[in-house]
């Protein structure tokens, strides 16, 4: 492998922690600071690389789940709409058949509803 001369002026608590780590090692203070620089800019490079697909994956995610996030919102605007008219129609329904109470059973249905709507799927 050819090497490349490169001077780096470190710091003094920075070049004593490098000489410690090497004596420690067993190894060339050269070797170590060579043997860390590779790591971390290996370390680097996979990270951009990451953030390079993780760019894609997420327009790749937004291309394909956007139009079925689309559908979604339309059918659930459509079920919103078609739930309100229900309502609305019950409540005339039970005010045409002389109900004088229908706001009241409106409510208590409704209360009622909201408690269901929080149990658990599989009380079902």
């Amino acid at each position: 492998m050819k090497y490349k001369c490169v001077s780096v002026r470190l710091p003094k608590d920075v070049y004593e922690n490098l000489a410690t780590l090497a004596t420690q090692r067993q190894e060339p203070v050269g070797a170590l600071a060579r043997r860390l620089l590779t790591q971390v800019l290996a370390e680097e490079s996979a990270a951009n690389g990451r953030d390079v697909i993780c760019s894609a994956v997420r327009s790749s995610m937004r291309e394909v789940m956007g139009p079925v996030e689309d559908r979604m919102a339309k059918l659930s605007a459509k079920a919103t709409m078609a739930a309100a008219t229900s309502m609305f129609l019950n409540v005339q329904c039970i005010a045409d058949l002389g109900k004088n109470n229908a706001v009241e059973l409106y409510n208590d249905a409704r209360s009622k509803a909201a408690v269901y709507m929080r149990g658990k799927a599989d009380e079902e």
